[in-house]
């Protein structure tokens, strides 16, 4: 059984997770496909995502310059951009 990721894997790995999605989005909406119908993607969504990423890059680093043991911390729930745990 693997270990639970810690705060700081979480975040990075919510940071991927966007970027990704972002991207996929872009190349799909944005980028050429503009034949596609995809009602719940736009190029505005793809923007969105982007931002949340670098909001989690920004959180990250506060954490890292004031609290870095709540990094070493089991990770727990998701954060997304206004700093409040997501909800589901």
């Amino acid at each position: 059984m693997s270990e639970p990721l810690n705060e700081r894997e979480l975040i990075k790995l919510q940071i991927q997770a966007y970027e990704f999605y972002a991207g996929l989005i872009d190349r799909a909406v944005v980028s050429g496909a503009h034949e596609a119908k995809m009602p719940k993607w736009d190029d505005q969504r793809a923007v969105e995502y982007f931002d949340l990423a670098e909001q989690l890059r920004q959180r990250l680093a506060e954490l890292e310059a004031t609290d870095e043991q709540a990094l070493d911390a089991p990770g727990t729930t998701p954060v997304v951009a206004d700093g409040e745990p997501a909800t589901s």
